[in-house]
């Protein structure tokens, strides 16, 4: 009676032998030889020599040149601005009653901030139709955080969330114009939306669209410049439930951003506007690459450092001066 299971067992055993069997490899086909029949001796060597499809990633990276950042991509999603998270982000000036002058949004009870924040960008965006060489239709959506963690005092809020969802219309130049070989290497036009999604008298938001063309210079090697002009005109409201109507006098009609960058090492990229400045940094941080010499696969993952000066850090502080510094990490930017 003990036999059946033995044999049953046996027979499972070696089933998953099958099943789990590691591919052959080229020393295996070559052992083969004179020993097996032509035909398995030739299934074996396309069994050695057939890679495997990569795992399709959720998240795909920006891409190493400006135009194929905005190339049709068949990915869930792509990474659009910079993603970090700043562990610690001091302010020189902490905004304790905002002010708007339109009398609704004026917040009449000071609340007393720490002047210190863990701050958090995330920035994605997906690609919802092509149109040939006549460009392509995208969802951009990026979010600003700001988290009082070391506010303990009182349980730690988030002092101001930022949504931002976006539509962008991409064209690039010399995809519509074959052989032009001009830059802007692509132009985008687009229709966004800023608002904190609080109720007055902190609420602020505001709508724009915008035209943005890009230029790219590489610099042999893997070396990149590249700079993204935008242009915006804010779509008027109804200054009754205008929650900021004075916002385009210190977050002006545009910007201008400047990346330079060499592959996924590192990157340095500044962004102006008519009041205010922010640099951001991301380099390796050589203590995390050492860490995959002893665990498998890669980790992306840069230090971050941020600096801005001026107006319009947050929403809340679209009027309200101040100086930051940061430092965290930052995730793939390419």
């Amino acid at each position: 009676m003990m036999k059946l299971p033995a044999r049953f067992c046996a027979l499972l055993l070696l089933s998953l032998a099958r099943h789990t069997a590691a591919a052959p490899d080229l020393q295996d086909c070559a052992d083969m030889r004179d020993k097996a029949a032509p035909a398995a001796e030739l299934d074996c060597y396309r069994q050695a020599t057939v890679q495997p499809a990569p795992p399709k990633a959720l998240l795909q990276s920006r891409a190493s040149g400006l135009a194929e950042e905005w190339a049709p991509s068949n990915a869930p999603l792509a990474v659009y601005k910079q993603n970090y998270v700043l562990v610690y982000s001091y302010s020189s000036s902490t905004n304790n009653a905002p002010t708007s002058p339109n009398p609704q949004n004026q917040v009449t009870t000071p609340v007393v901030l720490d002047n210190r924040d863990l701050k958090f960008q995330f920035s994605i965006k997906h690609d919802l139709a092509d149109f040939d060489r006549f460009g392509s239709l995208w969802f951009g959506y990026t979010q600003q955080s700001f988290w009082q963690m070391y506010d303990a005092a009182n349980s730690r809020p988030f002092r101001e969330n930022n949504y931002e969802p976006e539509l962008i219309y991409s064209i690039r130049p010399n995809d519509l114009i074959t052989k032009l070989d001009i830059n802007p290497s692509i132009v985008n036009i687009g229709v966004v939306h800023q608002s904190n999604g609080q109720s007055n008298p902190r609420s602020r938001s505001w709508n724009r669209v915008y035209i943005q063309p890009g230029i790219e210079h590489n610099y042999g090697g893997d070396h990149r410049l590249v700079v993204l002009a935008r242009w915006w005109e804010r779509i008027k409201e109804d200054p009754a439930t205008d929650d900021n109507p004075d916002i385009s006098d210190y977050m002006g009609n545009g910007d201008l951003e400047v990346r330079y960058s060499q592959n996924s090492l590192w990157e340095v990229a500044a962004l102006a506007r008519t009041r205010a400045i922010q640099i951001d940094i991301s380099v390796p941080w050589t203590a995390w690459r050492l860490l995959t010499l002893a665990s498998p696969g890669e980790h992306n993952t840069n230090i971050h450092l941020q600096y801005f000066n001026g107006y319009g850090d947050s929403l809340i502080d679209y009027n309200h001066p101040h100086e930051t510094w940061g430092i965290g990490l930052s995730f793939p930017f390419n």
